[in-house]
């Protein structure tokens, strides 16, 4: 495996920022539907859960080109994207879109001539409509629609880069939208989130086939690597060195690590998953002959959505004997529940934790058991409200955050951990599936009030630029220099950045 350059990246999502979304040949997926029938606004200035309409977001769509030149004038090495396979197969798991291709195609095309390198996620969340009335990820033949679904990608757009994800946070996914209803499919089934989940990690076995095709092909480079990307936010004792909070810590682990990364790592799922299946007598059997083509294809490294940490303790604690910031959450296994302390902690506006106490050390974690794989971490951002008010966009407290975490990332690298980039979420703002339009997460502000969603860059875009330009080594944050950067950035913001 090739010595890979460090990569300062930002990720984004197509539902999230594409627009255009019955444009180009393009059919509904699930979260179509799910925005549809669950519209709800909250409130101005409630940090409430917004459920808006995606069919124009951030009109990346139409706006593909002058957010690549917004890209190179910040420097950004990377961007990754977390592509819809609903605008390459709108009809069935055979019909190729040509508009769909093509559009991606120009979209990759434009980004690598500006400098930024496109780092794929074939799969986030956004299952093809088509699809979900068949079933979806309960339906086994989703393996083979999925299939060609990878090789379409490979063969057309390979070409633009060695760097490929095929999943993206698996456990939210199959969590909120297969035991709640939170988020689409919505099915609240014990046997569909079996189900489900391991379809996922059969589509990933069948892409890593698919990807070492497109190698002997000539559609990838030799060099290209596929990862899994994971949301795991590592566990901390509520009580430090109390045995029943550490055990609990031991329990959530097999369930939101090991569960999620044995599988496309090792071939294998945690005894503590296979046990449940068997206690909730539930009617779906895993084969020998997937468990033997899983160890067969397994991923070639780490994605790691590092927001935050979580504070656990023993199902049985009284969480009513300490202060919390907002109410403890109980899990479908009774054995550990998770915490949000008022005392000693840190929160950002939405009532996310800020510590990132547990980025090293999680990280080597991660390398102890999967091995010297290459990591990277593809998620890391900090949603709030942001002032737009005023002429200049002042999001320090966004700055403070990425800074912290930035310096984790370059510890780990110093510790030993094969880190190859840093992505940071995300681009621009953006619909979010937990705060809608007000939840502003962007380096870059998008005036959804706007008709043509102008974009305007805000001082966490000098900041970045400097971290970029710098290799990472200067991380400082100093108020007087970045305003009279970004003042310096807006002077030359001409109608082709906006």
């Amino acid at each position: 495996m090739k010595k890979r350059d460090f990569i300062f990246s930002a990720s984004t999502n197509a539902f999230q920022i594409e627009g255009g979304r019955n444009l180009g040949g393009r059919t509904d997926s699930i979260w179509d539907e799910f925005t549809k029938r669950n519209f709800v606004i909250p409130p101005v200035g409630v940090a409430g859960r917004e459920i808006n309409s995606i069919e124009i977001a951030a009109d990346f769509y139409h706006k593909y080109k002058t957010d690549a030149r917004i890209m190179n004038k910040l420097g950004l090495q990377g961007l990754v994207y977390n592509m819809d396979w609903t605008r390459i197969f709108p009809k069935d798991g055979e019909t190729i879109n040509p508009e769909g291709i093509k559009w991606h195609d120009d979209v990759f095309k434009t980004l690598v001539e500006n400098g930024v390198q496109p780092i794929p996620i074939l799969y986030h969340w956004d299952t093809p409509l088509w699809a979900q009335l068949q079933g979806g990820f309960e339906n086994r033949e989703i393996i083979e629609w999925f299939r060609n679904y990878v090789k379409a990608c490979f063969k057309y757009l390979g070409k633009y880069t060695d760097i490929w994800f095929v999943n993206d946070e698996n456990s939210t996914f199959t969590l909120s939208g297969y035991l709640s209803d939170y988020m689409p499919p919505a099915r609240k089934d014990k046997t569909a989130f079996v189900k489900a989940l391991h379809f996922l990690n059969m589509t990933a076995a069948i892409t890593k086939e698919e990807f070492v095709k497109a190698k002997d092909k000539g559609y990838l480079s030799k060099d290209a690597i596929l990862g899994i990307d994971h949301d795991w936010n590592p566990p901390i004792p509520l009580r430090e060195n109390n045995p029943e909070d550490i055990k609990a810590c031991e329990v959530y682990n097999q369930w939101f690590k090991n569960l999620y990364l044995d599988p496309n790592l090792k071939g294998s799922y945690p005894e503590v998953f296979l046990n449940w299946i068997k206690n909730e007598k539930i009617d779906f059997v895993i084969s020998k002959e997937d468990m033997e083509f899983m160890k067969k294809n397994p991923m070639d490294f780490i994605g790691w959505n590092y927001y935050r940490p979580c504070y656990i303790s023993a199902y049985s604690f009284d969480d009513k004997t300490i202060k919390l910031q907002k109410p403890s959450e109980e899990f479908f296994v009774k054995e550990f529940k998770q915490l949000y302390p008022a005392k000693d902690v840190k929160y950002t506006d939405w009532n996310w934790i800020i510590d990132p106490s547990r980025l090293v050390s999680g990280a080597l974690e991660l390398k102890a058991e999967y091995g010297d794989l290459p990591f990277m971490i593809i998620e890391n951002g900090m949603g709030d409200f942001d002032d737009k008010s005023q002429d200049l966009i002042i999001d320090t407290k966004r700055i403070e955050f990425l800074k912290i975490h930035i310096a984790e990332v370059m510890k780990a690298k110093d510790a030993g951990v094969n880190f190859i980039g840093y992505s940071l979420w995300t681009y621009c703002d953006i619909f979010s599936p937990s705060g809608g339009y007000r939840k502003d997460y962007g380096l870059v502000s998008v005036d959804f009030n706007s008709p043509i969603r102008e974009r305007k860059p805000k001082l966490s875009y000098a900041w970045y630029h400097q971290v970029i330009k710098s290799k990472g080594k200067d991380l400082d944050i100093d108020d007087v220099k970045l305003k009279k950067d970004l003042k310096n950035i807006l002077e030359g913001w001409d109608l082709f950045y906006k």
